[in-house]
């Protein structure tokens, strides 16, 4: 009798596996026909989804057990998943890649220096023939836009956490504007330590001992290119000896916001002989307030600006500025994901700096 039990025990334990195992296949079959996704695939076989990725693109790098390798490619054949690049018109289809945007439309649009970075970015795809799926961090439908993409590019500050979600989908990401430490991604970003110390000891040998950062403090929690530039300018404001004083903002990084400030300091306190804003916009405003005040541009105040865009050529004064290459940077960046997706195999962790450089014009002046 306990034998027999024992027997039907076993023989029990047996047909529900056998049921749950048929019923989930089942499941995934009749849930998509013949459009099976990556990440049903991963959730079938228990792995992630990079790894099935890496599996059925053949990636010589991967190491993996080939237990796992063989229960990947079973799962892919019994949800009939089809690769992108073997369905039926899609035979020469384009490589995909992500590109993720940590900041708001809003801010993209009052700031050439993200302008241009996208740009960067967008113009080395195109050439290229990579389609781009441009998205916000935020994004509701994330999971469904990363399905089935070669790489990812991301744009601004991420949380590591986030970074290593993202590397469920792929493991070739790439980020733009976002130094880290340590080095555990690849990583492209400006040299704005240095940029703020040009533009400091600029100031220092025209003689100037008071001079300004031109900002907005609450955005810095947003943007690399801001916070990093805000604490070199007062660290080499302290090296120098020199009195800093903080011009911040509480609208946007805009002409308007620029000038409005600028306009009410200069009728109730006494300004710095020099000002830096964090760009040419707020800077050109700033420059028009203190003409409109009865400040003189340079012989009384002198101002530098970020970012070079065309418009600083044409004020009076020309507006000196800092180019930063952002643009170049997103070219990079991009090169560098697409060197990744063709080699299939990602890039060794590393930080890569391009340099900002100081462009004299005539908003500057030496204090005699």
């Amino acid at each position: 009798t306990l034998r027999i039990e024992g027997l039907l025990k076993e023989y029990l334990e047996i047909m529900i596996e056998f049921t749950y195992n048929t019923m989930k296949e089942l499941f995934y079959r009749l849930r998509r026909v013949n459009m099976a996704t990556l990440k049903e695939v991963a959730e079938f076989a228990n792995v992630s989804i990079a790894t099935v990725s890496r599996i059925l693109n053949v990636d010589n790098s991967l190491t993996v057990l080939p237990e796992t390798k063989e229960k990947v490619i079973k799962a892919a054949e019994q949800l009939n998943y089809i690769p992108k690049s073997k369905r039926k018109g899609n035979h020469d289809e384009a490589l995909t890649v992500a590109v993720i945007q940590w900041y708001s439309f809003e801010q993209e649009m009052r700031d050439t220096y993200y302008l241009s970075l996208i740009q960067g970015v967008e113009n080395y795809l195109k050439t290229n023939g990579i389609i781009a799926k441009r998205i916000r961090k935020d994004d509701m439908d994330l999971n469904k836009v990363l399905e089935n993409v070669q790489g990812i590019i991301c744009i601004g500050k991420f949380e590591f956490e986030v970074v290593k979600e993202l590397k469920e989908y792929t493991e070739n990401i790439v980020l733009l504007d976002m130094d880290i430490s340590p080095v555990t991604e690849c990583c492209v970003t400006l040299d704005f330590d240095n940029a703020m110390f040009q533009v400091v000891d600029y100031f220092n040998r025209l003689g100037h001992k008071h001079i300004g950062f031109l900002g907005r403090g609450e955005y810095e929690e947003l943007s690399l290119h801001i916070s990093t530039r805000k604490s070199s300018f007062i660290k080499y404001c302290q090296y120098f000896g020199l009195k800093y004083t903080e011009l911040l903002l509480e609208n946007e990084l805009t002409s308007e916001a620029g000038y409005n400030l600028i306009h009410n300091l200069a009728k109730t306190e006494e300004l710095p002989t020099a000002i830096f804003a964090v760009n040419d916009p707020i800077a050109i405003g700033a420059m028009r307030a203190l003409q409109d005040q009865g400040i003189r541009v340079p012989e009384q105040v002198s101002i530098i600006g970020f970012n070079n865009i065309e418009a600083g050529n044409f004020t009076t004064p020309s507006l000196t500025t800092v180019y930063a290459p952002s643009k170049e940077m997103g070219n990079l960046g991009a090169m560098l994901l697409h060197e990744m997706i063709l080699k299939k195999k990602a890039l060794f962790p590393m930080r890569v700096q391009l340099p900002c450089s100081l462009l004299e014009r005539k908003s500057c002046k030496k204090i005699i």
